[in-house]
């Protein structure tokens, strides 16, 4: 890990790729409008639609993630553990063990999953589409 003023730009950089990143589902509209049959009149509301939820679920997360959980908390600075897949639980899971419900933080990990597959399964339909509007 870097330290001064480098391990300060590293973590911008990091920071600028993960939002990158977050906001490249936007382009999943245009390749996924081929479908639709009204593409002049659903796409710019969709776009519209998409851009806002995205911005919104953002915002409102780490408005909710600074609020309750301390930058100092140390389970987000836990380093080493004797169990290595609760080595970093993440904003949301360390929220919800704060909080003392037993079932929240098992439950907010299987929605995480859950959205990485609804995610996976996108990317594979968009490269299945790409490949066949190629043939054509």
């Amino acid at each position: 890990m870097l330290s001064g003023w480098a391990g300060k730009l590293s973590r911008l950089w990091d920071s600028f790729c993960l939002a990158a990143f977050s906001f490249s589902g936007n382009e999943v509209i245009g390749i996924i409008c081929a479908e639709t049959e009204k593409q002049r009149k659903v796409l710019p509301k969709a776009v519209r639609r998409i851009s806002s939820r995205i911005i919104f679920y953002y915002v409102m997360a780490v408005l909710v993630l600074g609020l309750t959980v301390s930058c100092n908390d140390p389970l987000l600075t836990r380093a080493e553990s004797r169990d290595p897949i609760r080595n970093y639980p993440g904003g949301f899971v360390i929220m919800a063990e704060r909080a003392g419900i037993p079932f929240l933080p098992s439950f907010i990990n299987s929605i995480m999953i859950l959205a990485a597959f609804s995610v996976a399964t996108v990317d594979l339909f968009v490269a299945v589409s790409c490949l066949v509007s190629l043939t054509d």
